[in-house]
């Protein structure tokens, strides 16, 4: 269970991560501070896919993990289930 918080906080950190450049970003607009912006608009051009390619991998992992737990289960109620002639 502990395994399963890592990656959904590692997930969050780098979500936030691109969150705060784009406020750095607005507060440099708002300051008229054109280097800081161009700045954080290279920053934010090269995390973004980054990020989103982690996240996407990361709810790809996810799903095939819940999809796995399914096809156990289905896998064990057959074992279990008696069958027609056993009736």
């Amino acid at each position: 269970m502990a395994d399963q918080k890592q990656p959904n906080s590692s997930v969050a950190a780098a979500e936030n991560l691109l969150q705060e450049l784009k406020q750095r970003a607005e507060a440099a607009h708002k300051n008229n501070d054109v280097f800081t912006l161009n700045l954080m608009t290279e920053l934010i051009r090269v995390t973004s896919p980054i990020v989103t390619k982690a996240v996407n991998r990361y709810h790809r992992e996810e799903r095939a993990r819940i999809n796995e737990m399914a096809r156990n289960l289905r896998s064990q109620s057959r074992e279990q289930k008696p069958s027609k002639n056993e009736v």
